[in-house]
């Protein structure tokens, strides 16, 4: 993310300090060697990388420290060895914690993130999606539905103007980094914006800058769903005590690793994961643990954003309990979200209002109203606005962005099995039109959206019918892919994970 030209000698400034202090290392020092490829091989990462072809990492010995190490993996047998690595600079005042950017701490995200399209002013034979700037050109920033995305007009004064900033040499090749926005996460207002890998290898306001050259590079080998982990050494990397097996695949140790595996409660309370394999299958299953029998519905959920999936529980006494799962397996200690009235409830757990910093809460009561529960630190619920009424006769519904315009719709089959789309404006409230009508057929007990079950950067539906089979609806952009039934006899589970 860059800020409009009038602040960009602000930028040059901030290096030309950083420079006498110290912090940044003179271009000519050698720079350290993480041996990223390395540690990715052996399970060291501490961000799922889903087994892509190619990751590249930006690394800093500390979050404070601008300079970044950028390592080019590509994947080699069981393993990843080193393509090439340079240096360049993070935002200029480094890296913020996992989960924790914001726009204007000039600070990059931490993560792992997917590459699917770059921009500049001519495409130097990239696979990725390429958008030749021009003219009107402009990356949003401005809050709404624009924000985060490409658009041609005039914009406003948050909006990055890609012409000005390209023929200043900072976007003549830039890679999109997807943090904040699709294929990865639905879009937060507010979260950040327009975080690239770009030309110019100076500190940016949350980007990642090297030299032009390195930029080509790397778009001339980039495929879509490749990745870019980035952020500080101790963040990234977990120490070799705690190394997980060597054929992890650079896979997270998490116990659920994204929002496509399927999880399910047996008869005995035992809560079992089979793990996505990125390919359109599940792998074999293996338990996280008992005395979930009880739980009325369990959702899979980054509640506190730091990157990994924590478990949202619903519990017959009324409560909420928030089980945070950790980057190297199990979960932490169990906190109550919400403390009384749930157990009458239908709800669904994600972003839906995306001006909000965390996901939230649609429930359902037993009059048939909609309310949206805010979760304004990643903690417990605070307040509470009504989106809806009617809705009675739905108890199956899920947050999933059906037409990929980077605002979560509602999709909810009714008692007809008639899937109906519930589309709104960024900010929680329902568009006023009918409803349309996108599938019939729809007698399922549970939905939940998936992201990368058939790959880095796919979309689509994972759905428990009552005859005890999951099967697969892959998304595109506001039409269906071909399904596939991804298993069977899934009907003696008490619960199905959303």
């Amino acid at each position: 993310m860059n800020r409009p030209s009038g602040l960009r000698p602000l930028v040059v400034l901030t290096l030309v300090v950083l420079l006498a202090l110290g912090t940044v290392p003179p271009s000519g020092a050698a720079a350290p060697v993480y041996n990223a490829c390395a540690r990715l091989s052996a399970g060291q990462v501490q961000f799922n990388t889903y087994g892509a072809t190619r990751v590249t990492f930006a690394t800093a010995p500390d979050r404070n420290q601008t300079r970044v190490v950028i390592t080019g993996c590509v994947k080699s047998g069981a393993g990843y060895s080193t393509e090439w690595q340079t240096t360049g600079f993070a935002g200029s005042r480094g890296f913020s914690a996992p989960g924790q950017a914001w726009e204007d701490t000039y600070r990059s995200p931490t993560g792992s993130f997917t590459v699917t399209e770059a921009l500049g002013r001519r495409n130097p034979g990239t696979a990725l999606r390429y958008r030749a700037i021009n003219p009107s050109s402009r990356w949003g920033g401005e809050r709404g539905a624009t924000y985060n995305q490409y658009f041609d007009g005039r914009g406003g004064p948050a909006d990055e103007n890609l012409w000005t900033y390209m023929n200043q040499g900072y976007y003549e090749q830039a890679a999109v980094i997807n943090y904040n926005r699709l294929p990865d996460a639905s879009t937060v207002q507010g979260a950040s914006y327009a975080i690239f890998l770009h030309a110019g290898n100076v500190p940016s306001a949350g980007c990642i800058s090297t030299t032009l050259s390195t930029v080509t590079r790397f778009l001339r080998t980039s495929r879509p769903g490749d990745r870019i982990v980035m952020g500080a050494v101790g963040d990234v990397f977990r120490s070799a005590s705690r190394t997980g097996p060597a054929d992890t695949g650079g896979k997270s140790l998490s116990s659920v690793h994204s929002s496509s595996d399927a999880l399910g409660v047996a008869a005995d309370g035992t809560l079992w994961n089979h793990p996505a394999l990125g390919n359109g299958g599940l792998g074999q299953r293996a338990p996280i643990g008992k005395g979930w029998g009880t739980a009325r519905s369990v959702s899979k959920v980054d509640w506190n954003r730091d990157g990994t999936l924590d478990l949202l529980a619903q519990w017959p006494n009324g409560t909420l309990t928030v089980h945070p799962g950790r980057s190297t397996g199990g979960f932490g200690a169990a906190f109550t979200a919400g403390t009384a009235g749930w157990q009458q409830m239908a709800i669904t757990a994600g972003t839906w209002d995306t001006s909000r910093r965390y996901p939230g809460v649609l429930a359902r009561d037993a009059a048939g109203k909609l309310w949206l529960y805010d979760n304004p630190a990643g903690r417990g619920l605070a307040g509470r606005r009504l989106v809806g009424s009617g809705w009675g006769t739905l108890t199956n519904f899920t947050i999933a962005d059906w037409d990929d315009n980077g605002i979560p719709d509602l999709l909810a089959p009714g008692r007809d099995g008639v899937l109906r789309l519930y589309r709104q404006d960024g900010r929680g409230n329902f568009r006023s039109e009918a409803r349309p009508q996108i599938g019939t057929g729809w007698g399922a007990r549970a939905i939940t959206a998936s992201s990368s079950f058939q790959g880095a950067g796919t979309r689509g539906l994972t759905v428990l019918f009552n005859d005890g089979a999951v099967r697969y609806f892959p998304l595109a952009q506001g039409g269906w892919g071909i399904p596939s039934t991804i298993g069977k006899g899934w009907g003696g589970f008490r619960t199905f994970v959303r």
